[in-house]
């Protein structure tokens, strides 16, 4: 076998595996999501959750920049979370150009949830790798990241 095709194959692989392990992550999550929180979230919705969760407060744009999304797609998906009582615009008293975003009680106790369910599917996941084996994959996922983050900065101002 050529390197080419050998690489080839090796790149193959790990697109089966992301595909299989999105797939997988998305039906557990919606599962769980409709058993145990009542409530039917897309993965947007639930990335939001969880950002704003991390972050305390973001802004619109933060959230529009960190998935991606433009602006009226941002604002139709917030309009949801706000209407499904979730999240909620609070206007900034230093500068009332600024509008804050956080999450409501509902919101978090959702994102907490949600939380920590990826958090349990990740673990079942993990058992299928010895303790060493997964200190391993987190070296290599660290430097895989590492990478993705300066390819998305290089992206960024090569297309402003």
């Amino acid at each position: 076998m050529s390197p080419d095709t050998e690489r080839n194959s090796q790149l193959a692989n790990v697109d089966q595996l992301l595909e299989a392990f999105f797939r997988y992550k998305n039906k557990v999550l919606d599962q769980q999501q409709k058993t145990e929180t009542n409530c039917k979230l897309n993965p947007t919705k639930s990335h939001i959750l969880g950002m704003i969760l991390r972050e305390k407060r973001c802004m619109a744009v933060d959230v529009a920049r960190q998935l991606s999304l433009s602006s009226g797609a941002t604002t139709i998906v917030l309009n949801q979370l706000e209407t499904e009582g979730l999240i909620q615009r609070v206007r900034s008293e230093e500068d009332r150009r600024i509008v804050w975003l956080s999450l409501t009680d509902e919101g978090t106790q959702l994102a907490k949830t949600l939380n920590a369910n990826r958090g349990r599917m990740t673990w079942e996941l993990l058992q299928a790798l010895s303790e060493e084996e997964q200190q391993q994959m987190f070296g290599m996922l660290k430097k895989i990241e590492l990478k993705l983050l300066e390819n998305m900065k290089s992206f960024e101002q090569i297309h402003r």
